[in-house]
């Protein structure tokens, strides 16, 4: 197990071995039970609860079988679709189908590098990410559903960042009993960086990030609505502050110039080549490649910018190493404490270009999915707003991929957000859906006076 471990950021001394605490078997069981009795747009926020309140460390291991708390979380939602038959009327789409592409060739790749070791790890890895895809596929339908999922992600992250301000104030983490957390708060450059739950103060930081967008994009609602926007998007930003990391703070600003850029959503394909023409002036110009900038990026001091440039110059140097199905061993990359510190490079690692590229198209997928679905219901500005930030919560993503291997609980959150992508899909203008139910009622009459002329005749 310690070399299947060898490369996965978060691998900790809880997995491959059981470590239960009473309050979080609780917890679990409640939130279990509540994923199978709650009304389906609602269930979803039990599994985003669980990740936000029980340590990573819990978990149980059954024949060298790792079921973390995610994973049984995603038990209990399948068991809700079997046994209320959710699944009807689901419908294939390409986002789907990558999904499944990505996650079988991750496995092969992996355990082509590794050894069955790798394949029982990345198995399990494979069934968290398809099982939290599928099952807000199938949860969350409509951008009805979505807004109940951001309020209630706003009520979780109320409690959330109370319990930050705590850590912060105290220097001890509440969580440190579950396992998986430091009971002291770590600091660096003399600033706390708390981090709850989660398995990192970067993760927890991203976390919220991530969800940051889907929260300001409520704040024109009215009425209660509009006070949980507010809540969940201070939250956030609390959240944030406490974590004491550059790369967070990158996806806040992320989420500002994805805001930013909707003025311009028509003619986003003209924006895309000037940030394209941009990037080649840059590196021909500069006397480093262009990444080299990331080294240059510090909000909050310490920062490893440096070290993540660096990085990305050994994942180009060693290509011959990785291309094909990934590389076990980097330790001769002169990378600091082998930390594999980008999503995309942590992708290519343990998977090589197959599961790079399949990564890629998930992501071009998911940005293709809201370009269409904004343009179907032009006529409703809250619904354009909606599914424009969905679009921007992905791109926050890809902004903390260029400083974080995405690991815990955020994970989940990535996978979920490209099922929301999906769900956006389902978008339909107000006039269209009037015109379609018209048309409609217009079928169902002619068939009606059909068959009665039918019956006439006969």
């Amino acid at each position: 197990m310690e070399e299947a471990g060898r490369f996965v950021a978060g691998f900790s001394e809880h997995n491959g071995r059981t470590t239960l605490h009473p309050i979080g078997v609780t917890l679990l069981l409640c939130f279990g039970f509540a994923m199978l009795i709650v009304p389906r747009r609602y269930a979803m926020i039990t599994m985003i609860a669980c990740a936000s309140f029980v340590a990573v460390g819990q978990r149980v291991v059954v024949a060298t079988l790792d079921f973390n708390f995610m994973r049984i979380m995603v038990l209990f939602g399948c068991a809700r679709l079997l046994m209320r038959q959710e699944f009807r009327g689901f419908q294939w789409t390409r986002m789907d189908i990558c999904i499944l592409a990505f996650a079988i060739v991750q496995v092969l790749t992996y355990t082509v590098t590794v050894g069955p070791s790798g394949f029982i790890w990345r198995l399990g890895t494979a069934f968290e990410a398809i099982g939290t895809y599928f099952l807000t596929r199938m949860l969350v339908r409509d951008l009805n559903d979505v807004r109940v999922l951001i309020f209630g992600l706003a009520v979780i992250s109320i409690p959330v960042a109370f319990i930050f301000l705590v850590e912060r104030s105290t220097g001890r983490n509440l969580f440190a009993a579950f396992g998986g957390v430091p009971e002291f708060t770590q600091v660096r450059d003399g600033k706390m960086r708390c981090q709850g739950a989660y398995a990192h103060p970067v993760i927890a930081g991203c976390f919220w990030a991530a969800i940051f967008p889907l929260f300001a994009s409520q704040l024109l609602s009215k009425g209660f609505s509009r006070v949980l926007a507010i809540c969940g998007t201070l939250s956030s930003l609390a959240i944030i502050f406490c974590c004491a990391s550059s790369t967070p703070v990158t996806g806040i600003l992320a989420a500002i110039l994805g805001f930013a850029m909707m003025p311009l959503r028509r003619r986003m394909a003209s924006v895309r080549w000037a940030i394209v023409a941009l990037i080649i002036v840059l590196q021909i110009g500069m006397k480093a490649p262009v990444w080299h900038l990331i080294a240059r990026t510090d909000f909050v001091g310490g920062s490893t910018g440096w070290h993540r440039a660096h990085l990305i110059d050994k994942v180009v140097e060693h290509f011959d190493e990785w291309f094909l199905s990934g590389v076990m061993d980097i330790s001769h990359w002169d990378v600091f404490a082998n930390d594999v510190c980008n999503h995309y490079c942590l992708i290519a690692v343990q998977g090589g270009m197959p599961t790079l590229i399949l990564f890629t198209t998930l992501i071009v997928i998911g940005f293709g999915n809201i370009g269409r679905a904004w343009r179907r219901v032009t006529n409703s500005p809250e619904d354009v707003r909606l599914i424009w930030a969905i679009g921007v919560s992905l791109f926050v993503h890809n902004a903390n991929f260029v400083g974080l291997g995405y690991f815990g609980q955020i994970d989940s959150l990535l996978f979920v957000s490209l099922a929301l992508t999906a769900a956006a899909q389902s978008a339909r203008s107000p006039l269209r859906a009037v015109g379609s139910t018209i048309i409609s009622r217009a079928n169902s009459s002619a068939t009606r006076v059909t068959s009665n002329l039918r019956a006439g005749y006969r």
